[in-house]
């Protein structure tokens, strides 16, 4: 199988894992991408069963997503967090790396503890695709959000240092904790300060362009695709951190002023399209291409390789208890101290709702992507000798956790945190939001005689003649909308929303009618009219249907902005949710 049939596979798996998606609602779509890509390494041979480079992982996939993220991260919230980030980047990294080593050595003695730690270091590192989907999902509170987006973005240089420097120890015997400090250092405000100097230039190269008028929107979205992968090379070719150059170089981009007129809006719009393609695809290449890596590297504990299967599978879900317990602990610490600055009685922190949401802060931190980037650089690390079955053996140990902390992720965390599209389903939200849409169903009616440009009998209101295929099309969107709400709306509300519901449906049934009547145009034409003249006639008018369309979900939608405004005027409606549902009324608007 070559490049481009290769890629064209994986495309083709991202798909149909999507697909899979919406058949399998239990599952998150990581974890159906995992399976399919295990599915695929056992039926079809490809050239990743030999394995892939680690770092082509790393550019390829983690500097793009790093990027995108940290220019949409909240910049302010991240500042407010920043010890607590540190904390979580440096001072729980640390703590992993011991209590894993310690255990693994302890459970398996063959293990060296320099290998162990080496382990322990690659846990480290939060996989941050499965972290954004996590927290875009599901309401953990405003500052857990913060600190888990914080902890994903910074945590790897930690990590990464420990890793080399327990691996150099593995295989040349030597330690030098003043070389560690200095390639800590390095890496961590070396690549702070490089990735935002970068990102600086880049920004500064974008101003340029735009006042120049050499700049599109098509230029625009190519350079922002363009600049991750730059900044990571750069970054390496001056041996700092690249992935915190990355992370860096997309904060300073979104902290730097820029313009808002017709053109930036347009930049942004195609930009946030085209980012959104990108973050789907990239994020499913990940985790097809870690689930074709677990056969291959699971093979060494189902064979038993240095103990036993049994004996490696008990050392996996004792790692996992351990991991997810520490980071529990050190989430509960984090919790405390915050409490204790705020002014909070700490007994709060005991209550039911704060140690669920601890809990699932922990099992929020999946591992993945650069876990194993990490763990199979370790046969090049070890070429100098030590046994093939060892290297092997901890590289299925850690696939085997990082499987173990994807399914916690999966399972558990909905189960100790609400969903946030169930979150804003409280009965009191749904009703005014079905109230809003009654209010712009009413309107659409009145406004039936004045809008759009197919006129025939309406049943709207009788005796007027009325856009009624037009009027019935945008009626029937808003009545989706409705039977979204229902199941979550109060008595009352729901039963107003099931008639208003019956009601659209009926008239929907009778374009039955309005076809035959489309489809009758041409009957009073002459005899000698073709058939092609027919069909003409029809697609004109379907045409017309479509214009009157858009002219009447124009003015819906500009009343539904009154509507709003007037909801929030009167108090009805907060601020977060006059805006929530501006926005998705701008969206709209924008699609016309």
């Amino acid at each position: 199988m070559g490049a481009l049939e290769l890629v064209l596979f994986l495309l083709a798996a991202v798909v149909a894992s999507s697909v899979l998606d919406k058949l399998l609602p239990g599952l998150s779509l990581p974890l159906v991408q995992i399976a399919l890509g295990a599915l695929i390494a056992l039926l079809v041979t490809t050239p990743l069963q030999s394995g892939i480079d680690p770092e082509l992982l790393l550019i390829l996939f983690i500097a793009p997503l790093h990027f995108n993220e940290s220019r949409h991260a909240d910049s302010g919230a991240l500042w407010a967090n920043r010890w607590a980030i540190a904390s979580l980047a440096v001072g729980l990294v640390v703590a992993i790396v011991l209590a894993v080593g310690f255990t693994l050595h302890a459970l398996l003695p063959a293990i060296p503890l320099a290998v162990a730690f080496a382990l322990g270091g690659a846990m480290g590192s939060t996989d941050a695709p499965a972290v954004t989907a996590l927290s875009k999902d599901f309401r953990f509170g405003k500052r857990h959000e913060t600190l888990l987006m914080g902890e994903a973005l910074f945590n790897d240089v930690t990590g990464t240092v420990i890793f080399q420097m327990a691996i150099g120890f593995a295989v040349s015997g030597a330690l030098s904790l003043m070389h560690a400090g200095e390639e800590f250092a390095l890496d961590l405000f070396g690549g702070l300060i490089g990735g935002g100097l970068m990102g600086t230039a880049a920004w500064a190269i974008l101003e340029f362009m735009r006042r120049r008028g050499l700049d599109n929107p098509t230029v625009h979205v190519t350079l922002e695709l363009l600049m991750p992968f730059v900044i990571y090379l750069a970054a390496k070719q001056l041996h700092i951190g690249a992935v915190i150059a990355v992370v860096a170089a997309g904060l300073a981009m979104s902290l730097l002023p820029h313009r808002h007129n017709v053109q930036s809006a347009r930049q942004r719009l195609q930009s946030a399209g085209v980012w959104k393609t990108i973050e789907f695809v990239l994020n499913g290449i990940i985790f097809v291409i870690l689930g074709m890596q677990l056969p291959r590297v699971l093979q060494p504990a189902a064979e038993g390789a240095i103990a036993d299967p049994a004996a490696l599978i008990g050392a996996m879900a004792v790692l996992l208890i351990v991991l997810e317990g520490v980071r529990f602990l050190w989430i509960c610490a984090l919790d405390a101290v915050h409490a204790k600055a705020s002014g909070k009685p700490l007994r709060t922190l005991l209550s039911k709702t704060a140690l669920k949401g601890a809990l699932a802060m922990a099992f929020a931190g999946p591992k993945g992507g650069i876990t194993l980037s990490l763990m199979l650089t370790i046969p090049a690390a070890f070429a100098a000798g030590d046994d093939p079955i060892l290297r092997e053996t901890v590289i299925s140990i850690a696939s085997g956790v990082i499987l173990g902390s994807l399914l916690l992720a999966n399972f558990a965390v909905p189960l100790l945190v609400p969903h946030k599209r169930e979150a804003k389903r409280v009965r009191e939200r749904t009703d005014l939001e079905a109230e809003l849409i009654e209010r712009v169903m009413e309107s659409i009616r009145a406004d039936a005689h004045l809008t759009g440009a197919v006129q025939m009998e309406s049943p709207l209101a009788e005796g007027d003649d009325a856009d009624e295929p037009a009027t019935v099309i945008v009626l029937k969107r808003y009545s989706d909308q409705l039977e979204e709400l229902i199941p979550h709306a109060s008595p009352d509300c729901a039963a107003r929303c099931r008639a208003l519901v019956e009601e659209t449906d009926a008239l929907y049934e009778r374009f039955d009618e309005v076809a035959e009547k489309v489809r009758g145009i041409d009957d009073d034409d002459d005899e000698g009219a073709g058939e092609s003249f027919s069909l003409t006639a029809q697609f004109r008018a379907l045409r017309a249907v479509y214009d009157a369309v858009e002219d009447v979900q124009a003015q819906a939608l500009a009343r539904e902005l009154e509507y709003i405004k007037a909801m929030r005027k009167e108090g009805r409606l907060t601020p977060d949710h006059a805006k929530e549902l501006r926005n998705d009324v701008y969206i709209q608007q924008l699609t016309l």
